[in-house]
């Protein structure tokens, strides 16, 4: 089909004659012919066509802040014109390097030529890279425009960075720290490996009865059954509770407090179940979505996955709530706790009372629950406007003073994250060096 390039030209042509004509001016007559000369030889040329695209390897599955490329081998086989490319970016992702917009003169015969550029995701999610989108313009823009679309949609996984914690070492112990590398379960399959004796609690093995200690302390007037405990397979359970209230969303839709949040909790997943413990999760604010504690690479697949697709919700269900929905699993593991949250807002208050709760549960043992509380700085994440609001950041800090001195004397540990100054991993080995 013919462009509205080509109509004026043919627009022109029958002007200029009807003028000579009607005038009798032959300059004019001869003059007519220049634009019916340059459409009839531009008619002869042919736009490209047919353009084919070898499309390079992009991974499926990325990692938070990775630099993906995105390479393209484009050979154009026929035509005459002018070639351009375009490559649509999913949202949250940006150019690092070269460029998504490609222009290209065609000239006679084939032409190969790549087509690359470097982008950056910015949040975690699903997101489906488009094909490539060509036009095909006319040397003279005298016929209409071709288009089309080179290769097939690409779909993408973004998952938070997994963060390096190796350097992370714990202590031994039963939950006195907050990594205790090699404490071991309170239930699970027992060994051969003998702990302790202890007094009968309903529910024990007749098998597992010391008869002789029983007689020995019978004879002493006590009469209470006395059972070998055995050292038990696996290591100890850790239960991670995570915030998603909507307070949390403070700053850019990119960078705020919930994504730090996750980030932290991704990175905590890993470091436990990496090391063969048993990793539960309740995330609350955001209804029951509980995760029973397993342990193995498919533990942190399943919750790294829900975290993926983790968004924040405006219901608020307190966190003392939470902790009556886990107490079962609270009280049959006796798991270090990790609280995820923000102290510098005004239900910090429920953190407390949560806490609080936590510090009266006692299971078989009598112990404690080791508590650590990972406050993720809310205010210090906003784009700084000018230095009145590095001030007003550390007024908000110092406002939450109170309480989080009372969280310490609670017996909890204390995590306060500024994802500014210093990444998750550095602030976490800070803490375990401070214990």
């Amino acid at each position: 089909m013919l462009s509205t390039h080509s109509t004026k030209f043919i627009a022109l042509f029958f002007g200029l004659l009807l003028a000579g004509l009607f005038f009798g001016n032959m300059v004019v007559l001869v003059m007519s012919l220049v634009p019916l000369s340059l459409l009839l030889a531009g008619l002869l040329t042919e736009p490209p066509r047919h353009i084919n695209a070898c499309a390079g390897e992009i991974k499926s599955l990325i990692w938070l802040g990775d630099v993906v490329e995105i390479s393209r081998e484009v050979t154009v086989s026929d035509g005459f014109g002018i070639v351009t490319l375009f490559q649509e970016l999913p949202p949250h992702f940006s150019l690092v390097e070269g460029n998504n917009l490609l222009v290209r003169w065609k000239n006679w015969g084939p032409r190969t030529f790549t087509f690359a550029c470097k982008v950056r995701c910015a949040k975690r999610g699903h997101y489906v890279l488009p094909p490539v989108k060509w036009e095909a313009r006319h040397a003279l823009s005298l016929t209409q425009t071709h288009q089309g679309i080179l290769g097939e949609p690409v779909e993408l996984l973004v998952q938070p960075r997994i963060l390096n914690l190796r350097r992370i070492r714990g202590v031994a112990g039963i939950a006195t720290s907050p990594f205790p590398v090699i404490d071991v379960a309170k239930i699970g399959v027992a060994t051969t490996d003998f702990r302790e004796i202890r007094d009968y609690v309903r529910g024990d093995p007749v098998k597992n009865i010391n008869w002789k200690a029983t007689a020995r302390q019978a004879a002493q007037g006590k009469l209470q059954p006395l059972v070998n405990e055995y050292e038990v397979e696996g290591k100890k359970s850790v239960w991670i509770f995570l915030d998603a209230a909507s307070y949390l969303e403070v700053g850019t839709d990119i960078e705020n407090s919930f994504e730090y949040c996750l980030e932290a909790a991704n990175g905590v997943v890993y470091y436990f179940t990496d090391r063969g413990y048993r990793v539960g999760m309740y995330i609350y604010n955001d209804g029951d979505r509980l995760f029973y504690p397993d342990a193995g690479k498919k533990q942190f697949l399943r919750i790294s996955r829900e975290l993926i697709n983790l968004n924040t919700a405006p219901r608020f269900d307190e966190f003392p709530r939470a902790i009556e929905k886990c107490r079962r699993y609270l009280l049959g593991y006796n798991p270090l706790c990790i609280i995820i949250t923000r102290l510098d807002t005004k239900y910090n208050e429920d953190v407390i009372r949560g806490v609080t709760k936590l510090r009266l549960l006692r299971g078989r043992r009598r112990r404690k629950l080791p508590v650590l509380v990972i406050s993720v700085s809310g205010y210090n994440v906003i784009p700084r406007l000018n230095e009145f609001d590095d001030n007003s950041a550390l007024m908000l800090q110092l406002q939450s003073r109170p309480q989080t001195l009372q969280l310490r004397r609670m017996g909890a540990s204390l995590l306060e994250w500024n994802p500014r100054k210093e990444n998750f991993s550095t602030a976490l080995l800070r803490q375990v060096k401070t214990k």
